[in-house]
């Protein structure tokens, strides 16, 4: 389904949405993002580090996760930082810090495996360039597949200097399986999709501008419960399931109006729903100044 029923509906969402990414004020909301963890450091390896673990738990409430993060960072930086930490990584000398964190179905262990794999990885490299889109790929799923398939893999590697008994994936914890979800398993995969916005796209105040060798064009929307509603309200789409199909019908109606970077919108339209200027219905007073109003049938149902 795409946007709109004809071209001029479609060129009427565009202006819309561009209105809509142009009125987000970024100090405010950066406050409210995890892609603040990240944006702390300059280089590009300690970005990269950062963003995959602050993804990792960029899941519930801000407010709930935020801390565990700030936790979780200063534990790194207090050993200079995230690629200095994780080159560094032995399990026993360094994974007891974090074993007291328990955030919702994660663990301490969870980040201990986490930093062993990320260790074992990367080696002397960067994290970049475990994942490669290849020549006639549609977009990021398969590159994505294989660069959690390597995670899987160096985890199970390193689980027994972690103290986890365990020769294959689905023998790791379940806190631990759940951080590494993959499209080949259905999952709309949001927080890997949000960590690559973060990475490839150029670094505007909010994204980072790692990845240079991953087109935008080939990234595919962070679905979560706020973009997948109002995309369904402005006509992205009508499918109402979390499914990488989904995520992708949403990247493919978007791609109509921006076919280079369709991800350009995820940070405003997902700031819609954190704030709470979207309600998900009609509210009088409150949608009449958000710029989708004119195309968002919850708002003519109103």
């Amino acid at each position: 389904m795409g946007p709109g029923d004809g071209h001029g509906c479609a060129l009427t969402l565009a202006a819309r949405l561009e209105a809509l990414v142009e009125g987000v004020d970024h100090g405010d909301r950066l406050a409210a993002d995890p892609v603040r963890f990240p944006r702390r450091y300059t280089s590009a390896e300690d970005r990269e580090i950062a963003a995959l673990i602050a993804a990792s738990f960029a899941y519930g409430r801000v407010d709930l996760f935020g801390p565990v993060l700030e936790h979780v960072f200063g534990l790194l930086d207090a050993r200079g930082g995230p690629r200095a930490f994780v080159d560094a990584f032995e399990p026993v000398r360094h994974g007891a810090a974090f074993l007291p964190l328990v955030y919702r179905w994660n663990r301490g262990i969870d980040l201990v495996l986490l930093f062993g794999a990320l260790r074992n990885l990367i080696g002397g490299g960067s994290l970049g360039d475990h994942f490669v889109v290849r020549r006639g790929e549609r977009d990021v799923r398969e590159a994505l597949s294989r660069f959690v398939e390597a995670l899987r893999s160096a985890a199970v590697e390193v689980a027994p200097t972690c103290g986890v008994a365990a020769t294959t994936f689905a023998e790791l914890p379940r806190g631990f399986r759940m951080m590494l979800p993959s499209p080949d398993d259905g999952s709309a995969c949001k927080r890997w999709n949000m960590m690559l916005r973060w990475l490839v796209r150029r670094d505007d105040g909010v994204d980072l501008g790692v990845w240079t060798h991953v087109p935008t064009r080939r990234l595919v929307m962070p679905l979560d419960t706020h973009v997948g509603r109002i995309a369904r309200f402005v006509g992205l789409t009508d499918r109402a399931d979390g499914s990488w199909r989904t995520a992708r019908e949403v990247t493919d109606s978007l791609a109509r109006l921006n076919a280079n970077d369709p991800v350009r919108y995820d940070f405003a339209l997902a700031h819609l729903g954190i704030s709470g200027r979207c309600r998900g219905r009609y509210e009088a007073g409150v949608c009449e100044g958000c710029p989708l109003f004119k195309v968002c049938v919850a708002a003519r149902a109103g």
